[in-house]
């Protein structure tokens, strides 16, 4: 929903970026004007993830409907930068509201949880409400990832603040025995959800979201 924020959970390996990547890839696609803050890889890397399962957001970088914003990154000054369209080493996630288009519609944040390292908790709280609030007021769409650790060691006070919250996971199915992906939304506002967990694959054709008859 327009000015609605998820947060999307999940240890290392579960494709926390990949789904992100999803997002945009299918937002760009419907032609919304999208933007995504990675905090811990650069452009060239999401859009090799991108391509590696299928969604090539390249050409939407390129032709600027999608802009990506380095946040926390050390690079030598003066460095040619093709993709990026603004460059930031702001350590304050509220201040994303100067570094976004005007226009934008989507908004990818990836990963909140690097902000989190030495905040004090009412301070982490305020910036996660401060952020969700400039989100609505400013009508873009969000998605925030944030790692699993993070999301712990803040007591998953980031929960209380969005919209609606996925968690993905990687344990065993009872099935067949072996470790897999699952996905499971707890919580989406003013939609009904079912609190079964869901297995999905991640190919070289994206990720795909598994049937029960399909786990078997």
């Amino acid at each position: 929903m327009e000015g609605e924020t998820v947060l999307l959970t999940g240890e290392p390996g579960t494709g926390k970026t990949l789904f992100a990547i999803h997002f945009l890839y299918k937002a760009c696609m419907d032609g919304k004007k999208c933007a995504m803050l990675a905090t811990e890889e650069n452009p060239e890397k999401i859009i090799f993830h991108g391509k590696t399962i299928g969604r090539d957001i390249e050409p939407f970088v390129e032709n600027k409907q999608l802009t990506m914003v380095r946040v926390l990154e050390r690079r030598i000054e003066g460095i040619d930068d093709k993709y990026a369209n603004i460059t930031t080493n702001s350590t304050d996630p509220r201040k994303i509201k100067f570094l976004i288009p005007e226009d934008t519609e989507i908004i990818v944040f990836d990963n909140i949880g690097t902000f989190s390292i030495g905040q004090d908790l009412k301070d982490f709280r305020d910036q996660i409400d401060t952020l969700v609030y400039i989100f609505s007021q400013s009508k873009w769409t969000g998605l925030i990832v944030m790692d699993k650790t993070a999301h712990e060691l803040t007591h998953r006070i980031a929960e209380y603040s969005t919209y609606g919250t996925i968690h993905l996971m990687i344990k065993e199915n009872p099935y067949t025995g072996k470790m897999e992906r699952y996905l499971y939304i707890p919580k989406m506002r003013d939609t009904e959800i079912s609190l079964d967990i869901v297995n999905y694959n991640i190919s070289k054709e994206g990720i795909r979201l598994l049937t029960p008859k399909t786990n078997r």
